[in-house]
């Protein structure tokens, strides 16, 4: 007899964490989000677990998981893609008239100060090909194939921005005192020396050692 291990993974964003949308979702859509993911075709990204296979997996009723797609849907996190499919078996069909596909969220920041967010879909074959192209067209949005990519997924501007889809860029007045802020924010915290009173005692210090004569 042999057993078997398990040994493929999901990775995740660290920023869902640090920037709050963890919390801000809340633990019961963030299982069903990962149970989405869990499913997701590696060449497709579409996933069609039912409402009591995602219960299942997760501990959840189903009144709670249905809720948690809500939330997910809500925050552009998971989104339903038609299949074509008839939903009634006895037609023919499998059962879905549509599959879920979840959605990868990531802030575009200044320092602290969140510019625009950015949701691709969750495709596991080619998500960190295509993040690393994403990140690409931001920094240089008029090199080639940079529209192309940015009109193929979905971009939500910060509060007071607008995004201009013919400049390809985010349009708002921002006061030099808030740029200045959040670039501040963003810089390591300045390593502080001694104080002089601080020296002052090391000098005394370092003055009553006596160095033995040869």
């Amino acid at each position: 007899m042999t057993g078997e291990i398990d040994t493929t993974y999901q990775t995740m964003q660290r920023d869902l964490f640090a920037g709050g949308l963890a919390a801000k979702i809340g633990a019961n859509a963030f299982a069903v989000w990962s149970a989405i993911k869990y499913h997701a075709d590696f060449e497709s990204g579409h996933a069609w677990p039912s409402i009591r296979r995602l219960a299942e997996m997760t501990g959840m009723g189903n009144a709670s998981v249905m809720r948690a797609i809500e939330t997910l849907e809500a925050e552009h996190m998971l989104r339903k893609a038609a299949t074509g499919w008839p939903s009634t078996p006895a037609k023919g069909g499998r059962g879905r008239a549509h599959t879920y596909i979840a959605c990868e969220r990531l802030d575009v920041r200044m320092g602290s100060m969140v510019l625009c967010t950015i949701f691709v879909d969750y495709v596991p074959h080619r998500l960190a090909e295509r993040l690393e192209s994403i990140q690409q067209a931001f920094k240089d949005p008029k090199a080639k194939g940079a529209d192309a990519l940015l009109a193929q997924v979905k971009i939500i501007p910060a509060d007071g921005f607008v995004w201009d889809a013919e400049a390809r860029a985010l349009v708002k007045q921002i006061p030099l005192t808030e740029v200045a802020k959040a670039q501040a924010a963003a810089l390591p915290a300045p390593r502080k020396g001694p104080t002089p009173e601080q020296r002052r005692k090391i000098a005394a210090a370092v003055s009553s050692i006596k160095v033995p004569k040869k």
